[in-house]
């Protein structure tokens, strides 16, 4: 499934600083519900590899997938 818009620097930023202020505690369902959902930045296959390797990396899951994200 395609992005509804292209994703810029901008759109990231303001998407994961989203997930930011929404998540206190645990961010795993609201950034899913922003990626997936209401961004459509990839879809649930795509976000699943992203999560796990994401997992793996050192560092906070979320700042991992935006960059995962980012850099495609």
């Amino acid at each position: 499934m395609p992005p509804d818009q292209a994703v810029t620097a901008l759109s990231l930023f303001t998407g994961f600083a989203r997930i930011g202020l929404l998540g206190f505690g645990g961010v795993a369902p609201i950034a899913r519900h922003v990626i997936v959902e209401e961004r459509r930045w990839l879809d649930d296959r795509d976000y699943a590899a992203v999560l796990g390797l994401g997992q793996i990396l050192p560092g906070a899951n979320t700042v991992n997938a935006a960059a995962i994200i980012g850099d495609r």
